[in-house]
């Protein structure tokens, strides 16, 4: 239940193949659809709840930043929704994802401010030289990677700010899983909530790993009967079937 799990994007092509198939009424519980379904790239940015450890950069102002982190930690989340945020405030922005396998970004940076780019240390060398030559021109990076890349930015001079994720604690799942039901809710205030004894055992499960909670959660909310408090004793009855 709590193994290895598909990337974001595979997930949302098995969930698109699963909810083809079959209908779920999930307006007879008040959501829109299950709360707990992959998200585009919009709807992340609309629901990210920003960790703390980036509260102070975000407050401070940066040049560049770098996250990093394990997987599942929110690097994806994070960075859409800093382009969310910096889109709000006028500045041009855009996002890429570079796949497993992909060595090159696509993005155009002409009259860009900003550019968030997901999984960077894909990037083969040419091409990193090629992002530095446009933040060396003025382009603001915001980028996640498991490689750490502040090497190549010393080397030319260039601030950067890196922050690495760790586990959220308890309290930034609970607001996170408020502001998921909120975004899908058919009404104020939503007609489902979590226990607090139910988001710390979904906490400890997964040791703070958000995707496999949102993975989790997405198969639960398919088989919940109905509306109410989600207690403890469902998580661990869900768990058994």
């Amino acid at each position: 239940m709590w193994g290895d799990l598909p990337n974001r994007r595979t997930f949302r092509r098995i969930e698109s193949e699963l909810v083809s198939t079959t209908y779920f009424p999930f307006h007879d519980l008040g959501f829109r659809s299950n709360p707990f379904r992959a998200l585009d790239d919009e709807e992340w940015a609309a629901v990210a709840v920003l960790p703390d450890s980036v509260q102070p950069a975000l407050a401070q102002g940066f040049v560049h930043l770098q996250l990093r982190g394990e997987t599942g930690r929110g690097k994806t989340t994070t960075l859409l929704a800093l382009a969310g945020h910096f889109r709000q405030a006028g500045r041009r922005v855009a996002y890429e994802y570079l796949p497993e396998g992909q060595e090159r970004f696509t993005t155009t940076l002409a009259a860009l401010a900003s550019f968030a780019l997901d999984e960077a240390q894909r990037l083969r060398p040419g091409e990193r030289r090629r992002l530095l030559a446009a933040a060396q021109q003025g382009l603001q990076l915001i980028f996640s990677s498991h490689q750490d890349l502040a090497p190549l930015f010393e080397q030319r001079n260039l601030p950067l700010t890196t922050i690495y994720l760790d586990a959220a604690p308890p309290a930034h799942l609970q607001a996170i899983l408020e502001r998921r039901l909120a975004y899908f809710a058919l009404e104020s205030p939503p007609p489902i909530t979590f226990t607090a004894e139910a988001v710390d055992y979904l906490w400890q499960q997964c040791s703070g790993n958000l995707r496999a909670i949102e993975r989790f959660l997405y198969e639960f909310f398919q088989q919940l009967p109905g509306r109410g408090e989600i207690k403890l004793s469902a998580i661990k009855a869900f768990e058994t079937l």
